[in-house]
Formats: C-alpha cells, sequence, structure tokens
C-alpha cells in the first residue's frame, strides 16, 4: 500500500491521548515530558554525551511526538549550537495532525518547535519523510509503515534509541527477535538504549541480538526500566552475493569541508545548498557564463508526482521528492523579496478511457488522501483550469512550478560566503593526487581538493575516472505561446503527453518534445506543431497556429533505466576484476565493497524530473558525503547507485 492507516486515537476519562487499537496509553499518565527526561534522555546518558558531536537518536514508536519534543528542547538547551541532531522515529499508525495540536495545547511542549512539527507534518504515506526543524538544527526522518520492513529498508548507525512502543502484551510484534536484530545492526558500536519496559521477552531478545543490559530505577509507578549497550565487532569487509556489495556506499573520510561541483545547473546548486548548510565551502565550475543556462535554463519547471499502478522505485522517488522539494521551495520562498514557488496546482487529463480507469483505480485502491490527489471528471476540471478540457483526470492541489534560474541564484544568495561560482570554463580533466584531486580547466588547474561531485549531466563521460557512466541524450523543445495571442488563459497547469503552464513573462509554456539521441539545440518549426498538435488533444478549443511563438529547446540526460545516477564512482578495471563472478551469478563466493575513488561522486541523468528528484538527491548525497542518517531507503539508493550500470555493463560482457 502506498498509504498507511492513521492511529484510531481516543482520549480516556483523564484526557490522556489513548489507542483503541492497542488498548493502551500513548504515554505515562504521571507526564509525558518527565517519563522522556527519565526514561530516554537520563536512561541514554544524553546530556553527557551531547557535547561538541552531531548526533543521532532512533526511536520505536513516533507516537503523539512528545519525545521528539522534548528530546529537541533539551538538545537546543544543551548541545553546541555548531552541532546537528538526527532524529529518526517509526511510525505504523502517525496520529492525524488535528489531534496533536490538540494534545501539544494542554502540554508544556515548546509550542514554535511544536508549531513548526505541525506545519511540516506529512500526509499519512508509506516511507521515509524528512523535516527540518530550529533553522535545520535538528532533521527529523518520520518513517511510516511496518516497522520491521521499514528497518530493513535503513543503513544508519545511532547513537541512542527510544525503544517506546505500546506494551509488549498490546503489540508484541514491535518487541520481536527480529526487531532486536534490526535495532543491533542500525546501532554504532558503543551505543545505547533504553525502554520503559522490562519483560522477560524484551531482555531475552535485546541480549540475543547483542546488547548488554541493566535494569536502572524506573519512572512514576514502574519499579524499573532497561537500558543496554551495543558491543559489535569490527565491520566486515566482505559479503555475501545476496547483501549486493557493489552498491555498498563507500567509507567516508572527510578531512576538509571543500568541494568543486562541476555543473551550474539545479543539481549543481542543490548539492552545494544542501552541503553549505552542513558547513562546507562548494566551488561550482560551469562551462557556461552563468547558473542555469543549459538543461536547467528553462523558462520555468514543473513540480508534479508520478505514480504508477505497482508504485515502482521511480514512482516512490518522484512521490518522496515532489513533497520534498515543495518543503524546500517553501523554506527558501519565506527568505524571499519575491516568491519563488508558484503552487497554482496541476491538472492530469487521462489519455483514454484506459488511463482513465487506470488513474481512478490507483485512487481508490491506495485511499490516497485528497490533499494529494482527486479524481475530477471533464466539467470540474475545466473549471479548475478555466479552459475546455477535452476530459476529467487527476487534480493534484499541491503541484506548481518554479524558474529554475531563480532558484539557483536564491541558493546562492543564501549562502554568499559559502557557494562560489565559476563560469567560462570548461573542466577538461580530473588527476588524483595524495591530498584529494586537482581540477583541471582549459584555463587554470583549481587548487587541490579533497571532494569533487559531478553533475554536469551527459558530459559526466567526458572524464577518464566516468567515462563509462554513458547517458541518454534526449532532446526537449519548449513552445512559449505570448499571452496576448493565445485564446486560453490556464489557471492550472494542464497535462497529458504535454504540459502547459500558466503564465510566466506573459507566455505560456508548453512542452515537451521528447527525442532520443538528438543534441542540437536549434528550434525546429516542426516540434511546435507538434507541441501544439498534442496540446489541441487536450483543449479542443486551442488555437494551434505557431505563428508568433517561441522556444527554447535543450537535452536532458536520462538514465539507462530512466532513474537518476547518484553516489560514489567505483574503479572501473578493479571493478570488473572484484564482481565477474558476481556478474555471473555465483553465490558461493564472498565479495568487497567496490574500490571507489576518494571523494568522488555522481549527480546525474535527472531527465524531465529535475524538480521532483534533484533537491532530494542532494539531500541524500550530502548525508552520504557527512555520514548522516539518508532521507531514503535502502532499495531506492541501490536502485541510483553508479555502480549498478557498471554491474549491468558486465553482465553484457559475460553475455557476449
Amino acid at each position: 500500500m502506498l498509504t498507511v492507516r492513521h492511529a484510531q486515537l481516543n482520549f480516556n476519562p483523564t484526557a490522556a491521548p489513548y489507542s483503541d487499537e492497542y488498548s493502551d496509553c500513548y504515554f505515562s499518565q504521571a507526564g509525558a515530558i518527565e517519563e522522556c527526561r527519565h526514561v530516554f534522555i537520563q536512561g541514554n546518558g544524553l546530556h553527557q554525551r551531547w557535547q561538541n558531536n552531531d548526533f543521532s537518536i532512533a526511536e520505536l514508536g513516533f507516537g503523539c511526538g512528545i519525545n521528539f519534543l522534548t528530546t529537541c528542547t533539551e538538545w537546543l538547551q544543551h548541545a553546541d549550537q555548531s552541532t546537528r541532531l538526527h532524529y529518526i522515529s517509526f511510525e505504523k499508525h502517525p496520529v492525524q495532525p488535528a489531534q496533536l495540536q490538540k494534545i501539544y495545547q494542554t502540554m508544556a511542549v515548546d509550542q514554535r518547535l511544536a508549531t513548526d512539527l505541525l506545519n511540516q507534518y506529512p500526509l499519512a504515506l508509506q516511507g521515509f519523510h524528512r523535516l527540518q526543524l530550529a533553522e535545520q538544527r535538528i532533521t527529523l526522518t518520520l518513517i511510516f509503515g511496518d516497522a520491521l520492513s521499514q528497518l530493513k529498508q535503513c543503513d544508519f548507525e545511532a547513537d541512542a534509541w527510544y525503544l517506546d512502543g505500546f506494551a509488549p502484551s498490546k503489540n508484541p510484534a514491535l518487541w520481536s527477535q527480529a526487531i532486536a536484530d534490526e535495532v543491533y545492526r542500525l546501532t554504532t558500536p558503543g551505543g545505547t538504549l533504553a525502554t520503559y519496559s522490562v519483560a522477560a521477552k524484551v531482555k531475552q531478545h535485546f541480549q540475543t541480538a547483542g546488547f548488554e543490559l541493566h535494569k536502572q530505577a524506573g519512572f512514576a509507578d514502574k519499579k524499573h526500566m532497561l537500558t543496554g549497550v551495543c558491543h559489535k565487532p569490527d565491520k566486515p569487509q566482505h559479503f555475501h552475493y545476496t547483501q549486493k556489495s557493489w552498491l555498498q556506499p563507500a567509507a567516508v573520510k572527510t578531512a576538509t569541508k571543500e568541494v568543486v561541483i562541476i555543473g551550474g545547473g539545479m543539481a549543481g546548486f542543490c548539492l552545494a545548498g544542501a552541503l553549505a548548510e552542513r558547513g562546507w565551502q562548494c566551488t561550482i565550475v560551469d562551462r557556461e557564463p552563468a547558473p542555469a543556462m543549459a538543461g536547467s535554463g528553462n523558462q520555468n519547471a514543473i513540480l508534479m508526482p508520478r505514480l504508477s499502478v505497482d508504485h515502482d522505485i521511480q514512482s516512490q522517488l518522484t512521490l518522496q521528492g515532489f513533497l520534498f522539494s515543495r518543503q524546500f521551495f517553501n523554506a527558501l520562498d519565506a527568505q524571499q523579496n519575491a516568491p519563488l514557488w508558484h503552487a497554482c496546482g496541476a491538472i492530469q487529463i487521462a489519455r483514454d478511457a484506459m488511463q482513465a480507469q487506470r488513474m481512478q483505480h490507483i485512487v481508490a485502491q491506495e485511499n490516497i488522501p485528497a490533499e494529494l490527489i482527486q479524481v475530477i471528471d471533464q466539467q470540474q476540471a475545466s473549471a479548475l483550469s478555466h479552459c475546455q478540457l477535452s476530459a476529467g483526470g487527476w487534480y493534484i492541489p499541491l503541484a506548481g512550478w518554479i524558474v529554475p534560474k531563480q532558484l539557483c541564484l536564491a541558493l546562492q544568495a543564501q549562502y554568499p560566503e559559502q557557494i562560489k561560482f565559476i563560469g567560462r570554463e570548461k573542466v577538461t580533466a580530473l588527476q588524483s593526487h595524495a591530498r584529494g584531486w586537482q581540477v583541471i580547466t582549459d584555463n587554470r588547474t583549481l587548487p587541490i581538493t579533497q571532494h569533487v561531485i559531478l553533475a554536469n549531466a551527459n558530459a559526466v563521460t567526458e572524464f577518464e575516472q566516468s567515462q563509462w557512466c554513458r547517458l541518454h541524450a534526449k532532446r526537449g523543445q519548449l513552445t512559449h505561446i505570448p499571452c496576448a495571442q493565445s485564446n486560453v488563459h490556464p489557471r492550472k497547469i494542464i497535462c497529458s503527453d504535454v504540459y502547459l503552464t500558466p503564465a510566466v513573462d506573459q507566455q505560456y509554456v508548453l512542452g515537451a518534445s521528447f527525442i532520443s539521441a538528438d543534441n542540437s539545440t536549434r528550434l525546429r518549426e516542426r516540434e511546435h506543431r507538434e507541441n501544439l498538435t498534442r496540446l489541441k488533444k487536450i483543449i479542443p478549443t486551442m488555437n494551434t497556429s505557431s505563428a508568433g511563438v517561441g522556444g527554447r529547446a535543450a537535452v536532458r540526460a536520462v538514465g539507462p533505466d530512466r532513474l537518476p545516477v547518484l553516489g560514489p564512482i567505483a574503479k572501473e578495471q578493479q571493478f570488473q576484476r572484484d564482481f565477474q563472478a558476481a556478474s555471473e551469478g555465483n553465490t558461493r563466493v564472498q565479495y568487497p565493497r567496490p574500490d571507489y575513488y576518494p571523494g568522488l561522486y555522481i549527480a546525474s541523468g535527472f531527465g524531465s524530473r529535475g524538480l521532483a528528484w534533484i533537491p532530494l538527491c542532494a539531500e541524500a548525497l550530502a548525508c552520504v558525503m557527512n555520514d548522516e542518517p539518508a532521507p531514503l531507503s535502502r532499495s531506492i539508493l541501490q536502485a541510483l547507485h553508479p555502480s549498478r550500470i557498471l554491474m549491468k555493463q558486465l553482465i553484457g560482457l559475460q553475455k557476449k
């Protein structure tokens, strides 16, 4: 299921929140805040450990979020201002925001933090949701769904755990041996846990997993509680075939927080913004004289989700990225004089009766909330758009558009001391040195840097280290229709085989062609006519004359499986030696991690979904480079990993 069910929450006679499903209270009636401080903060010894380091806390059972808000308040009071808190919390049945608001109004939680949480609180959708609070000093990753399934999709190492599910007698699945094993796997050596429960099965399962447990004085009327320490052997260096070690992340060794990013489009600037927020110095190098002049140079870019019947990886990434990008743009907008983000909504028109039926089926089967998608008929679609449309489909109220160049400039303005742009410099080579990388352009050699990110679309193949990463070039031509000569004036984004946006600079933007293996950026009258002909299928009254229209053509970089390419770059020849047996399906051999180029990464192949994919992928790569918990599941990160292309090529070689 794409969605999760909200909690069946009521209030008992003492006004405490109570779960009808589990017949248990959400927190101690003696005081939720006091319980959190005693059991989890004191139980994990957090005040002593919150000195000068970033810190990661994971929690089973977000519930009403009282542990989170209490921990945030304590963190802001006791931790150094230069540090960040990462809080990862799992919840099967999220409480509805209106009920959370009612609870917070009656409790002594920090109301500013509570309001910030409620303003960002995610829809009840399965998977990972990333929120930023307290001026990005606190990162909350809320993970909705079955705990065991979601734990298996994680790869972080928590410094401390809060085990705060409903009582083992009420919800035994959350205290099983399988859960305990995953908690152990996701704990850093020397990390701790704390829980109010001292049930025999709980002790048995977590001791078996590898924790050293101790009884401590409990809270209020509970005599005891449990704390534990994680003891672990060294990390394995070789892996079974099923663990797909060729997709394992690279070991992070960050001596200096300096990076050169090759590519000055949306990808380059979003990466720079995510890293600058973490204290990095970022130099963006591009062959063009100014930001966002190539693939990111379109007059505007639209943001909307893509859903499939089977909710495949592309559908998951696009939906999660759509929600993250909206949040990201809203936060950026709050610091601008004029809005960057235009949340006008979008109407996706069904192509035919079969697609209309499929669209209705997805919404009904997945119980998609109306805030995300609504099924509408032809009359409703026409009324919303202020155009006479040919059919109904989906109304996506949260969709919108942004001008990519304005986004890049806003990020540069937000971090003026940390993001430097160097234009008119074509990077010709990367040379490895003992201290890092030397970036050589056709005019100069840049100072050695420890990290380099290739965010230059199809040009990633121009370097020896990444020449194997061949992406597909897809030409796209936009048609700009002057408002004065148009006989339709859309209020929403309208899309089907093409899309039409509301007015930008007195023009409606119609796009776009999608032509393979074509690197030309010259405008073609034929493609204008084709765009207009496709538009007439969804707006039959549209004047389709191409006289007086303008446009722009650019070349997209598309991954070989239509997914982006994101992560560390492996050494091709060594990869072939290490994983030849794996490419043949040999399960009897233990396989190493790939031999990666130290500090060299790629972020490319975003195709026509850049606005939905780039901000979230930039956040994910920044997390990888800072050894932080990721905002994406293991299955998505592995599906985007550059080494998937090397393995596919290696399998192809074996078949020849």
